[in-house]
């Protein structure tokens, strides 16, 4: 393959992968300002609460459960800084508490970390705006990567026809 055409290729490529970026921004956004009468709710005893491996499609992570009184799956959250300590302390087992989480339904996954919030007698023990603020990751790693995609897709063209009026200029 001559070299002008893998820039074009690379060009092309680039170019067309900053949608998938800009979805992901996308995604992030949508995920902002949840309504908790739209998730999943249970309410129940914690028969059960720690620190777990969740085995995702992303490999093993390191992430804070609670199993509540009639439930086959682990609720989590999962942190990147993996501090857990103040929910192991917020967190009693034998409390009733109320859980808004989002079923995932991956029977993969022993433990579902779309925990949204959860609330101990009307008071808030893991706020939503937790959740919210990891997922408004996504939107700075959609932008971010959807205008480095563009920029370099630009770079490569424009190195491109530079290099090609160079080789015209010192033919004639």
């Amino acid at each position: 393959m001559k070299r002008s055409t893998k820039r074009i290729t690379s060009s092309i490529v680039l170019l067309l992968s900053s949608p998938i970026y800009f979805f992901l921004a996308y995604v992030g956004y949508k995920e902002q300002n949840i309504n908790l009468k739209d998730c999943d709710v249970s309410e129940s005893v914690i028969i059960d609460k720690g620190i777990d491996y969740r085995h995702g499609t992303k490999g093993p992570a390191r992430c804070f459960y609670i199993l509540l009184e009639g439930s086959e799956k682990k609720l989590g959250v999962y942190r990147m800084l993996k501090d857990y300590q103040d929910l192991l302390v917020k967190f009693n087992i034998g409390d009733t508490v109320t859980a808004y989480f989002r079923d995932n339904n991956n029977s993969s996954e022993h433990i579902n970390i779309d925990l949204v919030q959860v609330e101990r007698n009307g008071q808030i023990l893991l706020n939503k705006k937790e959740y919210e603020r990891k997922e408004s990751s996504l939107i700075c790693i959609g932008l971010f990567g959807g205008l480095m995609s563009i920029t370099a897709s630009y770079l490569y063209y424009k190195k491109y026809r530079l290099e090609t009026k160079r080789r015209i200029s010192t033919k004639h």
